[in-house]
Formats: C-alpha cells, sequence, structure tokens
C-alpha cells in the first residue's frame, strides 16, 4: 500500500528536465499522485543546480513553474529536530547522508509523503520510491 502523496527530490526534477527514462517514469507517478510536494530545501538545491547547467532566468523560471504547481513545506521544528535525529543515526551507520537529505527525509516522515528520487542517499529508505 502506498501512502496518498509523494515529495519529489531534486534528483528526480532534473531527470525529469533531461528527458531521460527515469524522468518519464517520475513525470507518469506524479501525474498519479496527489498531493504532490517539494521541500523548500529541494528549491534551494534547484535554484543553484539550475543556474549551473543553464542561467539564473531559466532558473528562476523553472522554480516558479514547480513552486506554482506543488504544495512547498517550509523546514519548522519538528523537522529540524527529526532530521538531527535522522543524522545522528546516518553517523553511527556511517553513511554519507548530507544534512539537506536528512531534513528532505525528515519532511516525508512529518508529512507521511513517499519520497521520489533515485538519489543513493536514500536507497533502502522505506520511503523512497526509488527511480
Amino acid at each position: 500500500m502506498t501512502k496518498p502523496g509523494i515529495l519529489v527530490d531534486t534528483w528526480a526534477w532534473l531527470e525529469m528536465m533531461s528527458g531521460s527514462p527515469r524522468g518519464d517514469r517520475a513525470r507518469d507517478i506524479i501525474r498519479n499522485s496527489s498531493p504532490v510536494s517539494l521541500s523548500v530545501l529541494t528549491l534551494y538545491e534547484l535554484r543553484y543546480r539550475l543556474e549551473q547547467i543553464k542561467n539564473r532566468e531559466f532558473a528562476i523560471m523553472v522554480i516558479k513553474q514547480i513552486a506554482d504547481q506543488t504544495e512547498v513545506i517550509p523546514i519548522d521544528d519538528q523537522i529540524g529536530l527529526l532530521g538531527g535525529t535522522i543524522k545522528i543515526q546516518q553517523i553511527s551507520q556511517k553513511t554519507t547522508m548530507g544534512a539537506v537529505d536528512c531534513l528532505i527525509l525528515a519532511t516525508s516522515r512529518v508529512h507521511d509523503l513517499q519520497i521520489l528520487t533515485g538519489d543513493k542517499h536514500f536507497a533502502g529508505c522505506p520511503e523512497a520510491i526509488f527511480l
């Protein structure tokens, strides 16, 4: 049984923009999911990644389109505290999940959303729909 909505990770957005088969699969999953959300941290990652790939104007235009069509979830105290707990677990397991990914994982848990991603840091997480 799947959870009622998805949290789309930066990795999935970039794959969709590249037109890859994984991006096509992500697009199909998004079309069949509700609600579709993203973390404010995904906006942060998209902002600099899209400008690196193309330019500032492109990054701003794409981010506006994405934000207009999804629910952007801010980081609150509950997500921040759970993110810290996840980071401690990651450190004890000697994994390399960074702070942003820990907070995205915490966002998915707090809001009961699955993460649409192909990022290796989420491999093995029960919340991940791994592309």
